[in-house]
């Protein structure tokens, strides 16, 4: 924030503004990060930032049920999305793929528990094709918390054991928060998975 305020460059502060969130003590809280940074990341060659902060924004909403302001916030960022480059923007967007967006959506409908969550899974799973990129492993971890959470638990164990393969065979320090949040979504008859995934996740 201090080097961003020095610099005179908003887009560094919605930056920091944008982690801070993931810290946040509540929802609300976060929510007001992410509102004010979506503010410095108006205007040309922001829109890869604009669609992370928006999509982090419409979780949030979702979290506490706003299902209006999410799906909004969603909206907007996939409007953002449709002007980015995320390979020639910021470097620090170059993870706002294709894929982190799909992430982003089956968080928002699944936790609203809302009916595009199987034509946005399906779509996922088509785009990761059968050589899975390395930002995959969060797609199948988000995925499976979305079914799991929206309801659809046959299919979001199988998707659970696709994503505990590719954890293993790619751990990264996100695999890992998602194995935590896939453990705690697992019905009860998948106490061997979910153990599983309380492991990967240390």
């Amino acid at each position: 924030m201090d080097c961003a305020k020095a610099a005179g460059h908003p887009p560094l502060r919605a930056l920091a503004l944008a982690y801070a969130s993931y810290g946040a003590a509540s929802p609300q809280k976060a929510a007001e990060l992410l509102t004010q940074a979506a503010k410095d990341v108006r205007g040309p060659g922001n829109a890869a930032a604009a669609a992370w902060i928006y999509g982090r924004l419409a979780e949030e909403a979702a979290q506490i049920g706003d299902a209006l302001n999410a799906l909004r916030a969603l909206d907007r960022a996939r409007f953002a999305y449709e002007f980015a480059d995320h390979t020639a923007e910021q470097a620090w967007v170059a993870f706002v793929t294709p894929y982190r967006m799909d992430s982003l959506a089956l968080s928002v409908y699944g936790q609203l528990g809302r009916q595009e969550l199987a034509e946005t899974a399906d779509q996922a799973v088509d785009r990761l094709g059968r050589d899975l990129p390395e930002s995959g492993v969060v797609v199948l971890g988000d995925l499976a918390t979305a079914l799991l959470q929206g309801g659809d638990i046959d299919q979001g164990v199988y998707v659970s054991r696709q994503f505990a393969a590719a954890s293993e065979a790619r751990p990264t320090t996100m695999g890992r928060a998602r194995a935590q949040a896939v453990a705690d979504k697992l019905p009860a008859s998948e106490r061997d998975l979910a153990r599983h995934f309380k492991q990967l996740a240390l």
